[in-house]
């Protein structure tokens, strides 16, 4: 089954819906193909990777003839299902299958339906197999089977498939049938199966509809099959030799003494470009603490970089606008000391002290009146110039940078799931865990580094400066010191 694109997807409600989901109710976990389908049609799989695939395929369906003359009632061929049948109907219908398949083969499942919650199908496929060797095959057949996709897995979705439609359950046009009742005919290698495939897994959805899970065996399946192997952590580290950064920084660092010579020396009161150095200058500061402090492959890495990208679309924007306002250039200092001022108001509000916060509120409060009664400062609670910075990214023509890399960013800086799920929690890779996760408290799990892309965005910044003002040939970017 081709995977979707993002158009493919419709956008409701601010929400982009999956074209499955626009078909059907929501897959939950409970559906899902490995935690919630694969445990129940578990014994299918251990069938066709026993006698391989067209024997085994041949065998399940033999044993689907004797569930629908046993227990006509069975809605699907799962294994909560046959477990729940009547004890004499269950001895009966294994007595049956043990006449097509081995004993051995439904064997390892008895290391997780065990006699005393299941005694009829213990005792009958009981094996001299030890628990660690009926262990290792459940883990062998979980990891084979994990992937929804694969042929095995497609295989095993099939004979779900083939029950429904023996059964007369699922409708379908006579041409579809006619399309996927050739599966077990072709090898996958067949040119033909390249369309079958994916019609027999979208076909297979559909029975979601149909079916219901039942949670109490689930959370027995997964429960016993966790507790008979022990995690096998391991972690992505991305780490790379650090950049060459002093040398770059050098160079960073002259421009903008030359910049803040010209405003120190020609026009010390030239408002705007009072603010284009102000927010240079606090990028520059946000970069060399990337440097010194060696962050290019942690959390906070990806918080600066999120920062020099929104200083960088504000300065555009600012440009842009200039011209249709009486002086932007103030607007925006007030704007920001605005929000300085209701944070400081805020608290002493609430007579609340805090003699150990981070916060310096009575500084704050120097900064607010620094330039103007503060009684005369309005506090703007909205984004300046009332767009956030998807909008004005947009606007200057930056929506790259905030469609890759901004958005991106700031999953870590607001701690959604996506960026803790990246940075804080190291994967099992035991199939047995549901490849679950646990925290990375040895910090041993580290990012892609953040050094080219901060490098990027610095230079865009900085030639936004160059654009306007000018820089002399020997402080260009990239020119050897002794050229």
């Amino acid at each position: 089954m081709e995977k979707s694109k993002l158009s493919d997807h419709t956008f409701r409600k601010g929400k982009f819906i999956t074209p499955w989901n626009e078909l059907l109710s929501e897959v939950t976990r409970e559906n899902s193909w490995f935690h919630g389908r694969l445990p129940e049609y578990f014994w299918i799989g251990l069938i066709i990777r026993f006698y391989g695939r067209r024997e085994g395929l041949q065998k399940c369906n033999a044993i689907f003839k004797i569930l629908r003359e046993k227990a006509p009632e069975l809605e699907a061929p799962r294994f909560s299902m046959i477990l729940n049948l009547d004890i004499s109907i269950q001895k009966y219908l294994f007595e049956d299958m043990l006449t097509i398949i081995d004993q051995q083969v439904l064997a390892p499942l008895t290391a997780i339906f065990t006699y005393t919650e299941y005694p009829i199908f213990s005792s009958e496929f009981q094996s001299s197999a030890s628990v660690e060797e009926r262990v290792k095959c459940i883990n062998s057949l979980m990891e084979e089977a994990s992937d929804h996709q694969t042929n095995f897995s497609t295989d095993i979705r099939f004979m779900v498939l083939y029950f429904h439609l023996i059964s007369g359950k699922l409708k379908m046009p006579s041409a579809s049938i006619e399309a996927i009742l050739e599966y077990p005919h072709l090898s996958h290698e067949d040119e033909e199966m390249r369309s079958i495939r994916p019609r027999v897994r979208a076909t297979e959805l559909i029975l979601l509809e149909l079916e219901n899970f039942d949670a109490k065996y689930l959370d027995y399946f997964w429960e016993a099959v966790s507790r008979m192997s022990d995690c096998e952590l391991y972690y992505i580290d991305l780490t790379e030799s650090p950049p060459d950064s002093k040398i770059y920084m050098g160079q960073v660092k002259r421009i903008l003494e030359y910049y803040t010579s010209l405003l120190t020396s020609i026009n010390p009161l030239d408002n705007k470009m009072l603010v284009l150095l102000g927010i240079v200058t606090y990028s520059y500061k946000r970069l060399l603490e990337l440097v010194e402090h060696n962050l290019f492959h942690t959390i906070s890495g990806r918080s600066i970089t999120r920062v020099l990208i929104e200083d960088y679309i504000m300065m555009k924007y600012l440009l842009k606008h200039e011209a249709s306002h009486r002086d932007i250039w103030t607007e925006y200092q007030y704007y920001g000391i605005g929000q300085y001022k209701l944070i400081v108001e805020r608290y002493r509000q609430s007579g609340v002290e805090l003699p150990s916060s981070h916060v310096s509120y009575e500084y704050m409060d120097m900064l607010v009146s620094e330039y103007k009664n503060k009684d005369f400062i309005d506090m703007d609670t909205s984004y300046f110039n009332k767009q956030n910075v998807r909008l004005k990214a947009k606007d200057v023509d930056e929506q790259d940078l905030f469609n890759y890399y901004y958005d991106y960013d700031s999953a870590f800086e607001h701690g959604l799931w996506g960026a803790i799920r990246e940075s804080s929690l190291v994967k099992c890779n035991s199939p047995s865990h549901q490849y679950h996760c646990i925290p990375d408290i040895e910090n041993n799990q580290k990012l892609k580094s953040v050094w080219d892309d901060c490098v990027g965005v610095m230079n865009k910044t900085l030639s936004v400066l160059e654009g306007i003002y000018g820089l002399p040939t020997h402080l260009a970017l990239g020119r050897n010191d002794n050229e």
